[in-house]
């Protein structure tokens, strides 16, 4: 996380059913998340650039025991359904991810089904699942290069750099819930995303 503090609260509050690690850059957010009994784990890192922010946010995981990881931003929120999904498929993969995502703005929501033209069929990047296992092939190097934008694509070329055995499905399809809060301060504005439908 990076301040958003509103914005993070709502989306611990809304998953008190998973073990959380957070990565933050502020020590304001350190005393924000002294407060939550639920987050597991914590560490203060640099914001920039973000690739550095999230791979160690990936090697932090080294320290801790774990099956799969779920990786998802600050304004990101999963339903119990999606844990339930991964757990009954993360043995056959090494990263199961989904292909849309949905959208709240104030008190809207929206669905976008996914990439088009040449990257269609590529995951989005919130959700995306990894079994220890593959994390421990790549050593836990998800996010190699130096960049502040692209991440998705950084960490998918990896995957399949490594052969990784994947999972690309949709939420809409599965009936699980992951959703992306836009609450105006975020790097990607709701208004610049093509191709969504207000629900």
């Amino acid at each position: 996380m990076h301040h958003r503090q509103k914005t993070v609260k709502f989306c611990i509050d809304k998953m008190p059913f998973i073990e959380k690690y957070m990565i933050y850059s502020d020590k304001s957010d350190h005393t924000f998340l002294t407060f939550y009994t639920d987050v597991a784990g914590c560490e203060q890192v640099i914001n920039r650039p973000l690739s550095y922010k999230w791979n160690r946010a990936i090697r932090y995981l080294k320290n801790i025991e774990f099956d799969a990881v779920i990786v998802l931003g600050s304004d990101d929120y999963i339903d119990e359904n999606f844990v339930d999904f991964i757990k009954n498929n993360i043995e056959n993969y090494d990263l199961i991810s989904f292909k849309d995502i949905y959208f709240k703005e104030n008190d809207d929501f929206f669905y976008w089904p996914g990439y088009i033209g040449q990257r269609k069929g590529e995951p989005a990047g919130a959700g995306k699942t990894y079994s220890k296992k593959f994390l421990e092939v790549i050593d836990y190097n998800l996010f190699p290069l130096s960049k502040n934008s692209s991440l998705d694509g950084m960490s998918w070329k990896v995957c399949k750099d490594a052969n990784a055995k994947t999972l690309v499905t949709s939420l809409k399809d599965e009936n699980i819930f992951l959703c992306d809060v836009k609450d105006g301060e975020g790097i990607t504005k709701l208004s610049s995303i093509t191709n969504i439908t207000k629900l």
